[in-house]
């Protein structure tokens, strides 16, 4: 029988590399499901392609952001109160249903107002008919995506980490394969990337709910027992997810509009490569803080204070290391990943550029992160919100106002530097008040 993960008293680093691993590795295995299609795509379509994918994505982005809130918010209240199967069920009905209304309203939302939504992100009369060949896909099955991302959550709170990884693995797996295929083989061009991507999100989910085929998790969307109140809650807990997840659209949105019009489509393009590259230590920290969130909510429902006070000074620590390191490869070896996307020898010196100045703030990048997990795992939604909203809109607005005034496209890329160190400095109080 399979042992049982004893998150109260069991050895802290031994839970922390069996929830952090995992869900570092779906989120990496994620890293890899979106950036096959950037280099597929890049290869297959040409530097237009990438920039037509890095338009429409953010929508995509939108609904991960969402999923994740309702996902992250859910799991993390059953948490609170593990083993009661009545109220597990309640939030786990809710967070099913949020997903579906949700996607309903997404869905029309692209496929009635495509044209002025895709130019409204920065699309020009170039790029709008590679964007709806890209979008079209997607959006059929993001209705499966957002389930996987909100299940992902729950399974892993439900002590499964490693099913909740697998069912990354697979989508992963299948993305490449079928990304070779449709692109290379079959010669289906940007809408063969959007077939691979939308297959293996629909696999990824099917996988996830056999695990809760026969367990005490029940779903019953009946309209009597909906409640506004646990919806509320749900977002309340989840929304710092949502902020963060949604901030990537927003940041591609606002950064892709300051690239083209600053130099064109060159630009847009590189910064496509930097942002796919980036995402891969994007997806480590945010695994990492995904990761020990059951660990910290588990044990301040128990009011177990000061193992929640050590779980976040040990993440910390951790943390901490792995930016250094991920800077010194980005430095030394950057150049190397941006070249996977492109042979384009001024697109790989502006793109290489781009991700060491991009990339300069990721030990605060990583604290931001942990700091916003804790938060949220600590029942503390308003402080997490506030650093939240600060990191993703405040301050990269900020940057953008401010510096490429003086610093031109080096400025454009530096900006989310600048929001995570300022965002740090401002987190410093508010988490020394916490802990204490």
């Amino acid at each position: 029988m399979k042992k049982k993960l004893d998150l109260e008293n069991g050895n802290l680093s031994e839970l922390f590399i069996s929830f952090t691993m995992p869900a570092t590795v779906s989120l990496i295995m994620t890293f890899l499901y979106t950036v096959a299609d950037g280099i597929f795509i890049t290869r297959g379509v040409g530097s237009s392609g990438i920039a037509a994918v890095n338009i429409g994505y953010p929508i995509i982005n939108f609904t991960v952001a969402l999923s994740l809130m309702f996902g992250i918010g859910g799991a993390t209240l059953i948490t609170f109160k593990k083993g009661n199967i009545r109220y597990q069920n309640r939030y786990f009905s809710h967070i099913i249903f949020l997903n579906i209304v949700v996607y309903i309203v997404v869905a029309a939302a692209i496929f009635l107002f495509t044209n002025p939504l895709m130019m409204a992100m920065g699309a020009n009369e170039e790029l709008l008919p590679m964007v709806k060949g890209y979008m079209y896909p997607c959006t059929v099955s993001t209705s499966f995506l957002m389930i996987a991302t909100s299940l992902n959550a729950v399974v892993r709170s439900d002590n499964a980490p490693k099913r909740a990884m697998h069912s990354t693995l697979i989508g992963a797996g299948m993305n490449i394969i079928l990304d070779y295929l449709f692109i290379f083989k079959f010669n289906l061009g940007i809408e063969g990337g959007a077939y691979a991507t939308a297959i293996s999100q629909i696999a990824a989910a099917i996988y996830l709910c056999r695990h809760f085929a026969g367990s005490t998790f029940k779903l019953d969307l009946s309209w009597k027992k909906l409640s506004f109140k646990i919806m509320k809650r749900i977002i309340s807990i989840g929304f710092p997810s949502f902020i963060l997840e949604f901030a990537v659209a927003i940041i591609t949105v606002l950064l892709n509009i300051a690239f083209m019009k600053e130099a064109g489509i060159f630009a847009a393009s590189a910064y496509g490569i930097t942002g796919y590259s980036f995402m891969l230590f994007r997806m480590l920290f945010t695994g990492l803080s995904q990761g020990v969130q059951p660990i910290v909510s588990y044990n301040y429902g128990r009011k177990n204070f000061a193992r929640v006070k050590k779980i976040l000074i040990y993440t910390h620590k951790v943390t901490f290391v792995l930016s250094v390191i991920s800077l010194i490869l980005i430095i030394f070896f950057g150049k190397y990943m941006v070249n996977i996307f492109t042979s384009d020898f001024e697109l790989v010196k502006e793109s290489a550029k781009g991700f060491i100045l991009y990339s300069t703030a990721l030990s605060f990048l990583g604290f931001n992160f942990v700091n916003i997990a804790y938060l949220q795992a600590v029942d503390r939604p308003k402080i997490s919100n506030i650093i939240c909203m600060s990191r993703s809109f405040v301050f990269v607005f900020i940057g953008l106002l401010i510096l490429p005034k003086y610093w031109g496209i080096n400025g454009i890329w530096l900006s989310l530097p600048f929001a995570d160190f300022m965002t740090a400095v401002l987190t410093i109080p508010f988490l020394k008040k916490i802990i204490k």
